[in-house]
C-alpha cells in the first residue's frame, strides 16, 4: 500500500473510508508521473483531493456528503 499523508483537518473517523477509496481506485504503489510513493489527501471545502505528495498530480477527488 502506498503511503498516505492526510491534511490535518480531516476527521479521524473518515480516514479508513478514504484509504478504502484509494485502494478501490487502484492508484498503485508509485506515481506514474514522478515516481513518488506518497499520496497527500487535501481537504478543500467539501472535496477531498487525493494527489501525489511529490509532484501534485491529482488522482482522485472525493466529494464529502453534508451531514
Amino acid at each position: 500500500m502506498v503511503k498516505v499523508i492526510f491534511d490535518p483537518d480531516i476527521p479521524e473517523e473518515i480516514k479508513e473510508d478514504i484509504l478504502n477509496a484509494i485502494k478501490e481506485e487502484n492508484i498503485g504503489e508509485i506515481c506514474k508521473f514522478c515516481g513518488g510513493d506518497t499520496l497527500y489527501v487535501a481537504h478543500l471545502g467539501n472535496i477531498l483531493d487525493v494527489k501525489c505528495y511529490e509532484c501534485g498530480h491529482s488522482y482522485l477527488e472525493i466529494e464529502l456528503e453534508e451531514e
